[in-house]
């Protein structure tokens, strides 16, 4: 799958990752964290000119927790936001796409109790940006043989597939209880670029890319908390 794992850097990130693959695409998240995130502050960029920002306590801090709620998904509306020519009732679209895959999958591996108690994690996720998919010349690169076999080495590299697009997010994860920030990252992410069906629409992709998301956020929460219930 293109994309990093939920959480992946050294030292101290080691604990615990971005939910994601980082893309060295052109934005302000090459620079800077999004300013208007209340963790932006607490980011350190993973490398130079890369969407790749993380903070993340020790591993062990994660070990008690049980039970996850998953807050709606918000759209950034902050003067950096990345979403460039698509509406705001498609980035509202969107990050309900977002929330609904977080919930099906995690959901899967941890409950969601009614309130947040003492071994609850709290994930809030949100939108920053989106690229569009060119839906004919997207689909068209993939089903002939150069474009497939070209597709697969991309797939190989985790590179991205062409006229694919794509979306820029901020993970949060805190101390349902305390409210203490736990972890916090921006990433890019893309669809494989053998996944054929990603490519028919923007809709389509933002499917695809949430779903990949989910699963990765499921695998990479049993890793830190040492919890798998289904597996």
């Amino acid at each position: 799958m293109t994309g990093t794992r939920f959480w992946s850097p050294p030292h101290a990130f080691a604990a615990a990752l971005a939910l994601t693959a980082a893309m060295p695409l052109a934005a302000q998240t090459r620079d800077s964290a999004p300013a208007g995130l209340s963790s932006s502050k607490r980011m350190t960029q993973d490398a130079r000119d890369r969407e790749s920002w993380t903070y993340a306590q020790p591993a062990s801090v994660f070990l008690k927790y049980r039970t996850v709620l998953i807050d709606p998904t918000a759209v950034y509306q902050g003067a950096d936001a990345q979403f460039e020519d698509i509406a705001s009732a498609d980035r509202s679209r969107f990050a309900t796409i977002v929330t609904d895959a977080l919930r099906s999958e995690i959901g899967k591996s941890f409950a969601a109790p009614v309130r947040a108690q003492v071994d609850t994690l709290r994930i809030h996720t949100t939108l920053l940006g989106a690229t569009k998919t060119t839906g004919g010349l997207a689909t068209a690169t993939r089903v002939t043989p150069l474009g497939f076999a070209t597709s697969a080495l991309k797939s190989a590299l985790g590179k991205s597939g062409s006229f694919t697009g794509s979306i820029l997010y901020a993970v949060e994860v805190y101390d349902a209880d305390s409210g203490e920030l736990l972890l916090a990252a921006v990433r890019r992410r893309t669809p494989d670029p053998l996944d054929v069906p990603a490519t028919l629409s923007t809709t389509d992709t933002i499917r695809a890319v949430a779903r990949d998301f989910a699963r990765a956020a499921r695998d990479r929460l049993e890793d830190l908390t040492h919890h798998r219930p289904n597996r």
